[in-house]
């Protein structure tokens, strides 16, 4: 009885605070490292589900020699996959997809053309950054 006194003199906050409660709960939301299809506006929202995680990765490379400013992950995702890449790329073309690692946006080029061979790249001036998401993969060369 009488929490249906307190409903009734605190609407707005009690609505406030529901709201507050299942805002948290949507941004509590973990993305699995990989690629997802990313908007231009707001910049850098995640559209969508992975089009491909990291576990869908078949081998990656780490490149510190061809550009000296920059570490530049390369990679080709599982023969399973190369399908979906490339329908999703062909989707996406002229529009953006981002790798994602720890929830944060790394890098969201515009696709230009359908990517066949099932290849990607993942760069950034942040070395250490770079570094640390190339620890986290799996399928390295160098393993």
């Amino acid at each position: 009885m009488r929490y249906r006194h307190l409903l009734s003199r605190f609407p707005r906050l009690f609505s406030a605070i529901f709201f507050a409660i299942i805002l948290a709960a949507c941004s509590l939301a973990h993305r699995v490292n990989g690629w997802y299809p990313v908007a231009d506006v707001p910049e850098n929202r995640i559209e969508g589900k992975a089009i491909v995680t990291a576990e869908d990765f078949d081998v990656v490379t780490l490149d510190t020699f061809s550009c000296p400013d920059m570490f530049v992950i390369e990679g080709k995702v599982k023969g399973d996959m190369v399908q979906k890449w490339a329908d999703a790329t062909e989707n996406r073309i002229g529009k953006r997809i981002g790798f994602v690692f720890n929830d944060s946006v790394i890098m969201a080029p515009r696709v230009n053309c359908r990517i066949e061979s099932g290849c990607f790249s993942i760069n950034s001036l942040d070395k250490t950054l770079i570094l640390k998401i190339y620890s986290t993969l799996p399928n390295k060369l160098d393993d």
